[in-house]
């Protein structure tokens, strides 16, 4: 971590549910630094966040004809991968198709997760201490 610090202003740092305290363990073992890494952690996974955007999904699968509803709370979405993989269709290259789907989902609707809001406001802050802001 030390070395992206040496060439990079901001290292973001993502953890999922179960890697918590990562963000806290490397801030701690860089002190000096803290300030630098941007922690972006969902609530469960970065995944329910695809969820917010029906059209970014109609787009994603068009031959399904399944209406989309999307969930109330996608950050209590308790397995966002089998969801994703249901409204797509079930297709073989998941992963393909969740980076493709991550890629137009309009930030507008990101905007009801907290978890992407409060790594917004992280960001900001972290840009603003570098004077980039």
């Amino acid at each position: 971590m030390s070395d992206l610090l040496r060439y990079f202003d901001l290292v973001m740092l993502h953890h999922d549910h179960n890697e918590r305290g990562k963000v806290e363990a490397v801030r701690e073992e860089l002190a000096g630094d803290a300030s630098r890494i941007v922690p972006l952690v969902p609530v469960r996974e970065t995944e329910a966040w695809m969820l917010t955007d029906p059209e970014a999904l109609r787009e994603a699968a068009p031959t399904r004809d399944t209406a989309w509803q999307v969930p109330h709370d996608v950050e209590k979405v308790a397995d966002p991968k089998a969801v994703l993989n249901d409204a797509l269709g079930r297709r073989r290259d998941a992963e393909r198709d969740f980076d493709r789907l991550g890629q137009t989902v309009a930030l507008e609707s990101l905007t009801k997760v907290s978890a992407y809001r409060r790594w917004v406001c992280d960001l900001r802050a972290a840009m603003e201490q570098q004077r980039f802001l």
